[in-house]
């Protein structure tokens, strides 16, 4: 009889843990300037990056403020 395998399957506490609400990110592609990605690249956290410009530029806050009486 063959020892069983200590490895994988499932147990209590597992696994991926869920996000918290309102945390959770969705995945977006898009094409940029070759010199906009190699700027991208050369930051830390590229997602981090992007998030803040678009949350600091004032066409975004107008969206929102507009978003939000709907």
């Amino acid at each position: 009889m063959e020892a069983k395998s200590r490895r994988g399957g499932k147990r209590e506490g597992s696994g991926r843990k869920p996000y918290p609400p309102g945390v959770k990110k969705v995945l977006y592609s898009m094409r940029l300037k070759p010199e906009i990605r190699q700027y991208l690249q050369s930051r830390e956290n590229a997602t981090e990056t992007v998030e803040t410009a678009i949350l600091r530029s004032k066409s975004y806050r107008a969206w929102l403020l507009n978003h939000a009486n709907q």
